[in-house]
């Protein structure tokens, strides 16, 4: 075993510089536009998918896969986003959205368990993406100087956006899960609550202080979910 180690480990570099000459003469200048592409958006503040033109396209050469990988896991993940940001609008907590107020949450407690289910789902196809995405990372075949400088794309267009679209999913489920638990006790309790928009009182000293809880627990949720956006956007 340990003489085919040593078999393999010597055999990579011979293995990469046939990928290379494959290319032919033009690798050199095909890896230095590619590379030049990759520092223009490094070098931007924010985050920005550059579409490559046809012309670059052709400079790049077969390096041109190696940033399809970017767009295929960002067009992926702006599909996930779309439905969370629906989801979001629909129950109110989007920035240019009507808040539900609490008696409407109330009365739709099937619209909160059906937006939990979307973003359930959401949550695992961004971990699946994310292991996807890494597991191609891994097999690209790069000198040193492409490879730093792929990797600081890669983390600013795939790592860090995901890592922030998961936090933020994460928080609307906790506060999807608290005002799940809030519209539950309203309605089993509703004659000893009295509901009305925003407004919602209780009748007697312990129904007060089993609601108390709950609604700290949503409006406490609630500012994390807009932080979170925050970070998303």
């Amino acid at each position: 075993m340990l003489i085919l180690n040593r078999v393999v480990r010597g055999a990579a570099p011979v293995l990469f510089a046939a990928v290379l000459a494959a290319w032919g003469d033009s690798e050199s200048d095909q890896r230095k536009a590619f590379t030049k592409f990759l520092q223009d958006i490094n070098n931007r503040t924010g985050v920005h998918y550059l579409v490559p033109t046809p012309a670059d396209e052709k400079a790049f050469g077969p390096y041109s896969q190696q940033y399809a990988i970017i767009l295929d896991f960002n067009k992926d993940m702006k599909g996930r986003m779309d439905e969370f940001v629906t989801q979001i609008m629909k129950l109110g907590f989007g920035p240019t959205s009507s808040p539900r107020t609490i008696e409407q949450m109330a009365a739709a407690p099937q619209d909160l368990v059906a937006a939990k289910s979307t973003i359930d789902k959401m949550e695992q196809g961004i971990e699946m993406g994310l292991a996807k995405v890494r597991a191609e990372r891994t097999v690209l075949k790069q000198p040193d100087d492409l490879k730093a400088v792929y990797d600081k794309t890669f983390e600013k267009l795939v790592i860090t956006p995901a890592l922030a679209m998961e936090k933020s999913a994460k928080a609307f489920d906790v506060a999807i899960d608290a005002s799940i638990k809030l519209a539950d006790y309203i309605n089993s309790h509703r004659n000893k609550l009295a509901v009305s928009g925003i407004q919602i009182q209780a009748k007697d000293q312990r129904t007060l202080d089993e609601l108390r809880p709950l609604l700290k627990a949503r409006q406490d949720a609630g500012e994390r979910l807009l932080a979170a956006q925050r970070d998303v956007q």
